[in-house]
């Protein structure tokens, strides 16, 4: 009863009163879910052609490239993050002022930070992209949702999004046992309810259940953020009662490219983005082989994102091996090879996870690119770089120790060095976290 009041009465009332047509575009996205293949190929097309006339018309980055009318994707060179960095100013549309726009910072799990802009009215459509995708694992928007994020200071419409929508939101820096036992059993009777949150802090939640031997029951869980590794989809089972898993792939920089849904391949959202896969030298190689993930945003006007390169290595799923029988026609990504993410355990027990460091640092733009190791059970070493090649001060090096040190409660000693080069991952991205440590 309730989620029907919500989403006929309130939604509606909440899009005028935000601003912004979320109610709408949930409609919308719900018939992008009955279109053809090749309604929305064309319809991805389209936006296609839109965005790249727009920039070169637009945005003085491309507009100063001198790039030639045709509205040809290969002409548009790679966007990086350090291009992003450098020319953010320019890459935001004549047509907007960019003190009335949305920031959006990364979350830096690449390493490297950046910062993108986007309408007050496009942040509803993510929102609503987000909620569309959760409903593909059955949920509907009003029913008891417990959320482990790290956006934890809510404010005013945070906070009525959470109370309206049901949303228990708990902190997902700093994960302690008691905390997660507690909100545990505060909803145990709730039905039906759903679970959020990055991946390893699920996966924490998940062994502080199967270590008390207790299973809570939730109809889904959604997972967006780290790499969903099969031990975490295991223990999900075990912990959670087997609940449908929604894994969703996406960026801070305002883009929500791919979502699983009932086939382990993802769903590309195509009416939102375009998604190719290069090779080093920026050239397009075969579904099938794993290449980098260039994405262009089809829907942000005011900062168009063209060719962006997030840092990721994916696999386009060749045609010839599409399941016959699958929910949706969207394109699909075979594959995201994503953060080989480790969590830290600091001697008091505390837990923490690539995101409990990102959510510190990406605050201080000194600091393009960083990676935290354990050297030793009470040691963390950040080597870090900077865009001047100077010492970050002393000042911000205190910041940053007093805000990770009250996530371990002063049980670790915490040391920063200035370094010219970090080493990627096996994967091929940098690595965040690493653990030396053989305590």
């Amino acid at each position: 009863m309730y989620s029907f009041l919500l989403n006929k009465i309130l939604l509606p009332i909440g899009s005028l009163f935000f601003g912004g047509n979320y109610a709408g575009q949930l409609k919308e996205f719900k018939k992008y879910d009955t279109m053809t293949a090749e309604e929305l190929n064309k319809l991805q097309y389209d936006g296609l052609v839109k965005i790249m006339r727009y920039a070169l018309e637009n945005v003085p980055y491309y507009k100063d490239l001198k790039l030639p009318a045709n509205e040809c994707l290969k002409d548009f060179p790679i966007l990086t993050k350090s291009i992003l960095r450098a020319h953010s100013d320019n890459l935001i549309s004549r047509e907007f002022a960019k003190n009335r726009l949305e920031r959006n910072y990364s979350s830096g799990s690449t390493g490297v930070q950046s910062l993108t802009y986007m309408e007050h009215g496009h942040k509803f459509y993510l929102r609503a992209l987000q909620t569309h995708w959760w409903t593909w694992g059955g949920y509907k928007p009003g029913e008891t949702l417990l959320q482990a994020g790290m956006s934890l200071k809510r404010g005013f419409t945070k906070s009525s999004k959470d109370f309206f929508f049901k949303v228990k939101y708990m902190n997902a820096f700093n994960l302690k046992e008691k905390d997660v036992r507690a909100v545990l059993l505060k909803i145990k009777n709730k039905n039906p309810k759903h679970l959020a949150g990055y991946p390893s802090a699920l996966n924490e939640m998940a062994l502080t259940a199967i270590k008390e031997n207790k299973v809570y029951a939730f109809k889904s869980l959604i997972s967006y953020g780290d790499k969903l590794f099969d031990t975490y989809r295991n223990n999900y089972k075990k912990a959670f009662k087997n609940p449908t898993i929604i894994n969703t792939y996406g960026c801070a920089e305002g883009l929500l490219m791919a979502c699983t849904a009932d086939i382990t391949y993802y769903y590309i959202m195509s009416p939102h983005v375009f998604l190719e896969v290069v090779d080093d030298e920026g050239n397009p190689v075969n579904d099938g082989k794993r290449g980098n993930i260039l994405v262009t945003c089809l829907t942000n006007f005011a900062m168009p994102l063209i060719r962006y390169k997030l840092g990721d290595l994916g696999i386009m799923l060749p045609l010839k091996n599409y399941p016959k029988k699958r929910k949706f026609q969207y394109p699909l990504l075979q594959e995201v090879t994503g953060r080989e993410t480790e969590v830290i355990k600091a001697p008091n027990g505390n837990i923490l996870i690539v995101h409990s460091f990102t959510g510190i640092i990406e605050f201080y733009n000194e600091i393009r690119q960083f990676k935290v190791i354990q050297t030793t059970k009470q040691t963390l070493t950040i080597e870090y770089i900077t865009d001047s090649g100077e010492e970050i001060s002393l000042k911000i090096q205190k910041e940053i120790e007093e805000k990770l040190l009250k996530l371990v409660d002063n049980s670790m000693e915490i040391n920063f060095m200035l370094v010219t080069f970090l080493a990627a991952s096996p994967s091929g991205k940098p690595q965040i976290v690493e653990i030396r440590s053989k305590d």
